[in-house]
């Protein structure tokens, strides 16, 4: 299944004690693993958005838990079970192929 998760801070940057640095190398192992599959902050910088890939969604809670910004208790998620029809050009283009799909 597929998950997006919506991070949000919680508390203001100034206090924020996690570099981008460590972030990133979360977020590159994340990605070796074939966890997050992309991501990136909206332009107001008002979310970081991700999407991982898991089995289950409580899973997918426990990678995005373990984000730095989260676990250091900088930021919050919020987690939508996301149902992919269309990725990269492939998928059911119409309501026949959607349906079929299901």
């Amino acid at each position: 299944m597929w998950y997006l998760v919506l991070r949000r801070p919680i508390k203001p940057r100034e206090e924020w004690t996690v570099s981008l640095d460590q972030h990133l190398v979360w977020m590159k192992a994340q990605d070796e693993a074939g966890k997050i599959l992309f991501s990136g902050p909206t332009t107001d910088r008002k979310y970081g958005v991700y999407v991982i890939r898991a089995s289950t969604k409580d899973e997918a809670e426990q990678i995005a838990a373990t984000d730095p910004y989260t676990a250091a208790g900088f930021c919050a998620f919020d987690l939508l079970e996301w149902e992919v029809h269309q990725i990269m050009g492939a998928g059911p283009f119409t309501a026949a192929e959607m349906r079929a799909h299901r």
